[in-house]
């Protein structure tokens, strides 16, 4: 049985961490070891958290706060195991989730990483969207085109996959998700578990500025820039781009600028929902925060008996 090793980086929320350590724990899949690295938080918790499940759980520590790309190089470096899945301090898994994907990973060796369907929950567990589909096969060039896979937490790679691309890249401000598996993906296969097997915790704080979420996925695009122009998926990546910041400026109220990125999205790549979410930026903000609410809440509705969420209530601290 190979080894799995699973980096937890966490940051300033004492709250979440212990939760992240159990859901690992639980998992049916033995031979795992446990790494969480503290990316230098000013609140002692982490030490009390390790400590509770020494037998098990490493802690590692950074005297400043270097970035979760950071962190989880780090884990990386640390890790013992042949695949490594990573895991946010305030995500959650399915008690099956490693035993499948390994099983998955080791059904072919051209696979570098496995995913999984994921389940997006508020910290008090009402889910918010439910996925319906997980990418599998040769990624290369569809990952080019925008992040197919999302949150690490997802997945779990081979160890030797990661040190072949260098792991994380700590020079980006975000998205560095994405600019990995664009790495892996040009080498590796994608597996894929077409089950729920990952929860997301969304927090309301996690909505980006429109500004923001063009500079941060301009900032992966224009590093892979010369791939993605030879591979010829210039122009619709740069349009999903511009469909997201069209998106986030509609759920900011700011309709008028939402209709100017809509439209070179379509201009560059024509799609339906792009030309309903044009039509859309025409009406009033009212309207809007009802559409969003309405798509929220049928995302939430999808298939909702094909997992199950097991909530692992919050602590303030170890005590």
């Amino acid at each position: 049985m190979a080894t799995v090793s699973v980096v937890i980086p966490t940051y300033e929320r004492p709250a979440f961490l212990e939760g992240a350590v159990e859901t690992a724990l639980d998992q049916t899949y033995d031979d795992l070891e446990v790494i969480v690295v503290d990316d230098g938080s000013e609140t002692a918790y982490v030490e009390a958290v390790v400590d509770e499940y020494s037998d098990r759980v490493v802690g590692i520590e950074h005297e400043e706060n270097r970035g979760l790309s950071a962190a989880r190089n780090t884990g990386i470096e640390r890790a013992t195991g042949e695949y490594v899945a990573f895991l946010d301090d305030d995500d959650r898994w399915d008690e099956t989730k490693i035993d499948r994907q390994v099983r998955c990973i080791e059904s072919d060796d051209g696979i570098g990483l496995v995913t999984c369907l994921s389940v997006s929950v508020t910290p008090d567990g009402e889910v918010i969207h439910v996925e319906r589909d997980a990418p599998g096969g040769d990624c290369s060039d569809s990952m080019l085109r925008k992040n197919l896979i999302g949150s690490p937490s997802r997945v779990l790679v081979r160890r030797v996959a990661l040190e072949g691309v260098d792991g994380f890249d700590e020079q980006l401000p975000t998205k560095q998700d994405w600019d990995l598996y664009i790495r892996l993906c040009q080498h590796w296969l994608v597996g894929a578990v077409d089950d729920h097997l990952c929860f997301r915790t969304s927090h309301e704080s996690m909505s980006s500025s429109p500004e923001a979420v063009t500079r941060d996925y301009r900032a992966v695009l224009e590093k892979h820039e010369s791939l993605i122009r030879e591979r010829g998926y210039w122009e619709p990546a740069t349009a999903a781009i511009a469909e997201r910041a069209g998106r986030a400026y509609l759920d900011h109220d700011e309709l008028r600028s939402a209709r100017s990125v809509l439209k070179a999205a379509i201009s560059a790549e024509p799609t339906k929902r792009r030309a309903a979410l044009l039509a859309l930026s025409y009406t009033h903000p009212a309207v809007v925060r009802s559409a969003i609410a309405a798509t929220r809440y049928l995302r939430s509705k999808r298939d909702p008996s094909g997992f199950e969420y097991r909530k692992t209530a919050p602590r303030s601290g170890p005590t």
